[in-house]
């Protein structure tokens, strides 16, 4: 494992659980078709490649590798074998986020070696172990053999299982969303050998209980402030400058507390964002604003306070890196309970935010377009879960 960094601070994200093992409604679907590593990219040191119906990870330089996946995922449940061919350690990446060559995220361990914590949770680039096996289940491993491994995480909620036996069982919602990868690590007299096969994951999206703000056909339940121009193409929802004012699109219900995700492209070199607990007077606007910058490193999903104090905080600095550039899609997940606000930039934390003074803590959510004739950019999977 890799040594613990300063870590950021803890959040409070909102439970979404399934008791025991018991599986939601889902398919498996293939995420290793057996023949080669289509869907998979290669990340860091190591060597990746298939054979015999596995993919096989080895390293023996030191180095840590990574075998990433394409897709990122939220809820799921996967399942897979994996053996381990020789010493050092390895384990599956998942909620997690390369950043500069690094890997941040949840870490499930795989170690040949029994009582060396296989099942266990360790937090990559963060807090360390996060869940170690009871003592039981430090004996689930077979040293040599294949075994089987279960992941499942449900909002909040992460559980192991190794050749059937529940290995960790807690709560933890640090990011939520993320890749997964294999890893192998730690190898140099012998080299790291791990194989892997049977990997099926259940895709779970972001579970139960979201409602549709934007229903991509029009501007129903929206309504517009100021010139700039709103419209419907092509289900997304598009906002586009026309003069040198700024310009909203407000929804006619209030909301107090929430879950907010949507996806959004910039098309344009002027920023946007995201209001919540706000109030408008034609185009100026009351509120606190989840920054949206088509430039990386220009603070997107930091809060701003709108005709108040202006930045109440900035994301944090992995965050910042995290932010894709013009013509990109990005995902925002705004997290709203009274006076605290959490927000996710492409499924990692960015700031996690308690306002001792806030204005306001109800009011309307609100797109914005900035002054100055530069944005442009567009709205998808606009969703929001109240909190009750």
């Amino acid at each position: 494992m890799k040594r613990c960094f300063p870590v950021f601070l803890a959040i409070a994200f909102m439970a979404l659980t399934a008791p025991g093992a018991e599986e939601p409604a889902a398919s498996p679907t293939p995420l290793f078709n057996g023949k080669d590593l289509s869907g998979w990219k290669a990340a860091g040191g190591g060597k990746w490649y298939v054979a015999d119906g596995c993919i096989v990870g080895e390293t023996g330089d030191g180095s840590y590798g990574w075998l990433v996946t394409e897709k990122a995922y939220s809820d799921f449940i996967l399942d897979l074998q994996f053996k381990p061919e020789a010493a050092g350690n390895s384990g599956i990446q998942f909620r997690s986020h390369l950043i500069d060559g690094e890997m941040y995220g949840y870490q499930a361990e795989c170690d040949p070696t029994p009582g060396m914590h296989t099942g266990g949770i360790y937090e990559e680039k963060g807090r360390g172990w996060l869940a170690q096996p009871t003592p039981e289940g430090e004996k689930a491993l077979k040293p040599n053999e294949w075994n089987t491994y279960r992941i499942q995480m449900i909002g909040d909620h992460i559980q192991t299982f190794l050749n059937g036996q529940k290995i960790v069982d807690f709560h933890d919602g640090r990011t939520i969303r993320g890749i997964i990868a294999l890893q192998v690590h730690s190898g140099q007299e012998p080299p790291v050998k791990m194989l892997w096969k049977d990997i099926t994951i259940q895709d779970l999206g972001y579970g139960p209980g979201w409602q549709p703000l934007f229903n991509g056909q029009n501007l129903d339940g929206w309504v517009e402030h100021g010139k700039e121009k709103w419209y419907v193409e092509d289900g997304m929802l598009v906002g586009k400058a026309v003069t040198n004012e700024y310009g909203y699109l407000s929804t006619q219900k209030t909301y107090k507390n929430f879950m907010l995700r949507l996806r959004f492209n910039a098309e344009g070199a002027g920023n946007s964002g995201v209001f919540y607990h706000s109030r408008l007077d034609g185009v100026k606007i009351y509120g606190v604003q989840a920054e949206i910058d088509p430039t990386p490193g220009n603070h997107t999903a930091g809060l701003y306070e709108s005709y108040g104090r202006n930045w109440l905080i900035l994301p944090n600095a992995e965050a910042e890196k995290l932010m894709r550039p013009i013509g990109e899609w990005n995902e925002m997940q705004i997290w709203v309970n009274d006076n605290h606000v959490i927000t996710h930039l492409n499924g990692f934390l960015a700031v996690d935010y308690v306002d001792e003074n806030p204005r306001d803590t109800d009011g309307v959510i609100a797109l914005q377009l900035h002054s100055g004739g530069q944005s442009a950019i567009r709205f998808e999977d606009i969703y929001i879960k109240e909190i009750q």
